[in-house]
């Protein structure tokens, strides 16, 4: 430590230790520093920019100096004494006594190296000090060969503006911080090594909104617990969590003045605020300005729109809300929920009107709420519905309607519909009754094998994935501007014509009209079609639907947009795409167990892996459900994987596939059953590779590396083979011919679904073909007496047609 007023203490000089989860998302935000003058994260306390701050110094590959400041060091000496120091260890013999701004950066101007850069951290313990002044000043008279990094929990009064136009500021906020849903999952797998099941990290993720502190705290309280008492620590956390409790009420609330804590937690039971909405609340004005003043000190609270709304981080809101109970006492909490709710109802603000009564236990007000304004309470995102009392939401039709909707939403399909026959029950014959009836059929359609689909949107994709979805692209493409391109560019998505597909869906996805939940499913269906075609840029849109599916309570379309990840070959995703499907076997969910066990084979198709129990189980199930587009897919994906592996029915699985991806009008999937035949038949690799380039070349799928050939199976016989020219001679690929002594037999004959069988026992000749393949691969629909009976009458006439005479 140096002696006189700007005394140097050595360890607020020496960059700190830190280990955390590599995260390059937010790595690679950092690493544009170079490109700036200044770097700025400001976010709220335990947001995580200390220990980015360290891990990025002590990765650098430039000097560092690093200074942390406290809120003793205000004056300037003192700022100096500690930026003397901190340079002098990095750079070397440079000039000392720093007694002035202008006498540092003549100090730093001797120094000639090409780069170093200075760290500040907690700059806010300097607010409107004079050492807070003379930074202002150093970093416009230091040379340009320093750049200048800075942390902090509100934002400096240095003319930030000026930075920004000049292009000299990159600015890193507390939604960069934020850990998103994937990057949970890979602290507690990677990092603390202690995984926890999707939907525990799904639910972790949305109650901490991925504030660094809180998973810290969790993962503290839970080490070494139980399932059972895990699961109570993460219910409770919050409000009621002592850790996050302490680490709240001493980092946040006891470091603000009276005032500013004193409308925290009085305004805590709005959902959302604005200025006017606190100032009729509250009896007072000023709401606006401490709403600013809030969101500028970073006390975790947000703007949500350009037009002066904000919110409360959740964990803050909870933890006011035990504060404000013990202050007032549960009495009068309850008064001001009630409260809340009348003025969020006058507000036309239904759904938090409702949380408010809820709160505040005036059941009546629920009652007369949703019975007057039902529609509107239940539009938007629902998740609020979660924490309303399970007997209420047994009482009331509307609530149950939204209960069958928030169901709908996380893949429980079938408890959505027990819901809405609930629903419909009391409501009867009523419109909104209707509407119930409507909603639960349009969802039972797709729990059905063979439905009877309508022609709005729902019914239009139930018809893409049950066949040919190149036929009713047309329909698609007449539903209103978003729906249409979304619809439309899902039946390109499921036929495999990946460049249309992404067009279309980007369309959607910023088309004006566009729903915000219609727009997150069409980004995330847009980045899986990037993906598929090899362009890994896709998994940023991918990640972002992940996140906006998550905000608006779209736990299904959530789910699938994370298990896509695997699609990018991210580090670990494959594993988290096999918990999720888990997870979705767990709820019932067999669209999404399927789906995402697609996904898995596909990864592993492109990776060189092997993922057969996933694609057979995923094929099971698309049979089941009529969905023969996917089931041709995923039975092409595993003929491949078949055939790498060298077993005895690769090439049967393979000729199966191709032809299911025929007759369902899956054209790209194709691709996959012509790769299997190469490798299966070396000696016709060439023929084959021709058919799978073409295939490859027209959906635009990525293209993939071939694999060393497998020998070939016992019970095939090599094509190929010298032998004398034949009297009866078949081409079964690249078109079907049947030619006897080189004269062609007309087929026109035939009818299409014979010819097709005969086609496909042509492909198996000299070995025998069971009627069950014949069936599954002509008829997939069709129950068994009936498969049997459709195949009798084409044998019949294939006999008839080649018996001579």
């Amino acid at each position: 430590m140096r002696e006189g007023s700007g005394a140097v203490v050595s360890a607020k000089v020496l960059i700190p230790q830190a280990q955390s989860l590599a995260r390059e998302r937010v790595d690679a935000l950092l690493a544009r520093i170079w490109q700036h003058r200044v770097g700025l994260v400001v976010a709220p306390a335990g947001s995580g920019k200390s220990t980015l701050l360290a891990t990025f110094a002590a990765s650098a590959k430039v000097p560092v100096a690093w200074y942390r400041a406290e809120s003793w060091d205000a004056k300037t000496s003192t700022l100096l004494s500690h930026l003397e120091s901190a340079f002098t260890t990095v750079l070397g013999p440079i000039p000392d006594r720093w007694d002035s701004i202008e006498t540092a950066a003549r100090a730093l101007e001797t120094w000639d190296g090409p780069r170093a850069l200075l760290v500040i951290d907690d700059l806010h313990t300097l607010e409107d000090s004079p050492a807070e002044l003379a930074l202002e000043r150093l970093i416009d008279y230091a040379p340009p060969n320093i750049t200048f990094l800075i942390g902090s929990r509100a934002l400096p009064g240095f003319n930030l503006s000026r930075l920004r136009v000049s292009g000299a500021l990159l600015e890193i906020g507390s939604e960069d911080l934020r850990f998103r849903s994937w990057e949970v999952e890979r602290l507690f797998r990677d990092f603390y090594r202690e995984p926890l099941p999707p939907e525990e990290l799904a639910e972790l993720a949305r109650r901490t909104e991925g504030w660094a502190a809180g998973l810290q705290l969790f993962h503290l309280a839970t080490r070494g617990k139980s399932s059972q008492e895990r699961r109570r620590i993460l219910t409770a956390l919050g409000g009621q969590s002592r850790l996050t409790r302490e680490y709240l009420t001493r980092n946040v609330l006891d470091q603000l003045p009276a005032e500013l804590r004193w409308f925290l937690v009085r305004t805590c039971v709005l959902p959302h605020l604005t200025g006017p909405i606190c100032d009729t609340f509250l009896e007072r004005s000023g709401g606006q300005q401490v709403l600013e003043e809030l969101e500028r000190r970073q006390i975790f609270t947000y703007a949500t729109d350009d037009r002066g709304g904000y919110r409360y981080h959740e964990v803050l809101r909870s933890h006011l809300e035990q504060v404000l109970v013990e202050e007032l006492g549960e009495i009068q909490a309850r008064a001001a929920y009630r409260r809340a709710g009348r003025l969020l109802e006058t507000n036309s603000a239904f759904p938090d009107a409702v949380q408010a009564y809820s709160r505040g236990e005036d059941w009546e007000a629920v009652d007369r709420l949703l019975h007057r304004q039902g529609g509107e309470v239940l539009e938007g995102p629902d998740t609020w519905i979660d924490a309303l009392p399970p007997a209420l939401l047994r009482q009331d039709p509307w609530l149950m309607l939204g209960s069958a909707r928030r169901h709908r939403a996380e893949g429980r399909w079938r408890q959505s519909i027990e819901a809405y026959h609930r629903a419909e029950r009391v409501f009867g014959s009523s419109e909104a009754g209707l509407l119930c009836a409507t909603e639960r059929k349009a969802l039972a359609g797709w729990l059905e094998p063979a439905p009877m689909p309508g022609n709005d949107w729902a019914g239009i994709l139930r018809k893409a994935v049950a066949h040919d979805p190149l036929a009713v692209k047309q329909a698609a493409s007449q539903l209103p501007e978003a729906t249409g391109k979304l619809a439309t560019g899902l039946t390109c998505l499921l036929a495999g014509q990946l460049d249309q597909a992404h067009r279309q869906l980007n369309a959607a996805a910023d088309s004006r009209d566009a729903p915000v939940a219609l727009a997150t499913a069409a980004r995330l269906l847009a980045g899986v079609a990037a993906l598929l075609s090899g362009d890994l840029q896709g998994i940023f849109d991918v990640e972002e639907s992940a996140e906006g599916a998550e905000t608006l309570g779209m736990g299904w379309v959530a789910r699938l947009a994370r298990a896509s990840r695997v699609l990018a070959g991210r580090p670990g995703s494959a594993a988290e795409a096999e918990a999720l499907r888990e997870a979705s076997d767990r709820d019932g969910d067999r669209w999404g167990s399927a789906l995402i066990g697609l996904m898995i084979g596909w990864a592993a198709v492109y990776a060189g892996e092997t993922a057969l129990p996933p694609l057979e189980e995923a094929t099971n199930t698309f049979h089941q459900l009529g969905a023969g587009v996917l089931e041709a897919w995923s039975r092409a994906l595993l003929a491949l994987t078949l055939a790498r592996s060298g077993v005895p029915e690769a090439r049967e699985a393979a000729l199966q596939a191709e032809n299911l991806a025929r007759y369902s009008g899956t054209p790209g999937a194709r691709y996959f059953p012509y790769l299997a035949l190469a490798e299966i038949e070396p000696d016709r690799a060439a023929e084959y590779g021709e058919l799978a380039t073409a295939v490859q070349e027209e959906s635009g799928l990525a293209p993939l590396s071939p694999a060393a050939p497998v020998a070939a199976p016992e019970n095939v016989i090599r094509m190929g083979m010298v032998r004398p020219t034949p009297s009866l001679s078949i081409r079964c690929f690249g078109g079907f011919t049947i030619a006897i002594k080189g004269r062609a037999v007309d087929l026109t004959a035939v009818k299409p679904r014979a010819r097709a069988v005969l086609r496909l026992l042509a492909v198996h000749a000299g070995t025998p073909v069971h009627r069950e393949v014949l069936g599954a691969a002509f008829w997939p629909d069709a129950d068994a007496e009936t498969g049997a009976r459709n195949l009798h009458v084409a044998v019949s006439s294939l006999r008839s047609w080649l018996e001579p005479g």
